[in-house]
């Protein structure tokens, strides 16, 4: 294993910004490698050519990421990263497929070149089908499974990325798996496996451990990998994360005081520092989990998106168009919802806000997008409540009257919780408040919450 200062000798990896569409140079990467895959192409013994193939492939993706600075609200205005996304995403798809079909005349018994090439192609068909919100194919689980216990010590009871190989490429796998990308925008989850590689040294899967253990998978009977609970326990493969810890908190910390490493010269620093953040969480000792039972229910659910339109419908600002979806569970934190893949409108993002309300209900809701996932061709969405009660109220701030969603009622000495647009609240400035004939003084507290659009912070009400 690579030592701290071998891993924060960031002297390589810089990439220069493309010079050509993004999405064409990915497509036409794909389209080169499938032929490439063909036999009547390949010499006897091509395990080198094959590497070589993949390389470039890998490279291609890796030099037409897109940059440029990102707006507030987490969008490059220069690329649409969703379309690129995509591309990529069926693109790793088409060569996945062309693999398969090369292996196929391999024997039973593949080499360990052409073992390694499949497992990495597989390693970023999970990655790419996690990205773009997808479930990744539970076949794909099974071969990654396979070809890992064909490669493993079978007497070993620890595997690492120092085991190289197929076991790299699989540790890798289930990395991107635990990473929780469902919960962030699109180009966040590109940020996040970014650090995922990067740490990729630090991790490692134990047989039989579950001390510590974030997931576990059983590649013979339960290849795709199991978040693990407090209560669960089973034969298997457990995935350990927390070696990882020291490296991210140190290159958070840079990155918090705006060193960017050379190994990630080209990325944003603050999508690589909301990144390492979202790593040490979900990573950490006690990650987060859902805190209420959900209950399954069905029923319509009536939604209003963005915080400009939920102002506006607060503000009874005549008709404010809303779509219907499905709900499938509630829970006191919130709600699931799926919406069909026949839906017109663009599926919302994590972190959207949200008015929402059961059909036959009366009162609006204020929250906010926490997970989108496609499966089936549906997108389900986990929705967490932030108010049941939200009330548009006007405040002050010392420069100009706005009127802000207030979370909470208005008690003193109690904390409430102020929604606004970004860039709407001062930092450490206090807000003031004339309710109920008088005036009441908010002091901030530490702790916000950045959304698309707005941002949420918490006030004591003195």
């Amino acid at each position: 294993m690579k030592s701290r200062g071998d891993i924060f000798d960031f002297t390589l990896g810089r990439r220069h910004a493309p010079t050509r569409d993004p999405v064409a140079a990915v497509e036409e990467a794909a389209q080169i490698l499938c032929v490439q895959l063909r036999p009547e192409h390949l010499p006897a013994d091509a395990s080198a050519e094959i590497s070589a193939f993949i390389d470039d492939f890998f490279g291609a993706i890796n030099e037409s990421v897109p940059l440029g600075v990102l707006q507030n609200d987490g969008h490059s205005p220069d690329v649409d990263w969703g379309v690129w996304i995509c591309a990529v995403r069926e693109s790793v798809g088409e060569v996945f497929s062309a693999y398969q079909a090369f292996v196929a005349g391999q024997g039973e018994k593949l080499p360990p070149a052409v073992a390694l090439g499949f497992a990495r192609i597989a390693a970023q068909f999970v990655r790419w089908e996690l990205v773009d919100r997808h479930v990744p194919d539970p076949d794909v689980w099974a071969l990654l499974g396979q070809l890992f216990v064909d490669s493993a010590d079978a007497d070993s009871v620890q595997a690492s990325a120092d085991d190289g190989g197929v076991v790299r490429e699989y540790l890798r796998a289930l990395a991107y798996q635990s990473a929780a990308l469902d919960q962030l925008q699109q180009v966040g989850a590109v940020g996040v496996c970014r650090l995922v590689d990067l740490v990729l040294p630090f991790l490692s899967v134990r047989r039989g451990d579950a001390h510590g253990a974030l997931y576990v998978v059983n590649p013979p009977t339960s290849p795709t990998p199991v978040r693990l609970s407090r209560s669960f326990a089973a034969p298997g493969w457990y995935f350990h994360p927390a070696g990882a810890a020291e490296f991210l908190a140190e290159l958070h910390g840079q990155l918090i005081r705006g060193v960017l490493p050379p190994v990630l010269a080209g990325h944003d620093p603050r999508l690589l520092r909301d990144a390492a953040l979202h790593l040490r969480r979900h990573w950490s000792a006690r990650p987060p989990v859902r805190r209420f039972r959900r209950h399954l229910v069905d029923g319509q659910l009536l939604v209003v998106r963005g915080y400009v339109n939920v102002k506006g419908l607060f503000e009874a600002r005549g008709e404010v168009a809303n779509r219907a979806w499905l709900i499938t569970d509630l829970s006191r934190g919130g709600v699931g919802a799926l919406i069909y893949k026949e839906e017109t409108q663009p599926v919302p993002e994590a972190g959207e806000l949200l008015a929402f309300r059961p059909k036959d209900g009366v009162s609006w809701h204020l929250g906010v997008v926490r997970r989108v996932r496609f499966a089936k061709g549906d997108a389900e969405v986990g929705i967490e409540t932030l108010s049941v009660r939200p009330e548009l109220v006007r405040v002050d701030d010392g420069r100009v009257p706005v009127e802000l969603f207030f979370c909470d009622p208005l008690q003193r000495g109690e904390a409430v919780r102020v929604i606004a647009p970004v860039g709407v609240l001062r930092e450490g400035a206090p807000l003031f408040v004339n309710a109920e004939g008088r005036v009441s003084k908010l002091k901030q507290l530490e702790g916000s919450m950045a959304g698309q659009g707005f941002e949420l912070r918490a006030y004591q009400v003195l």
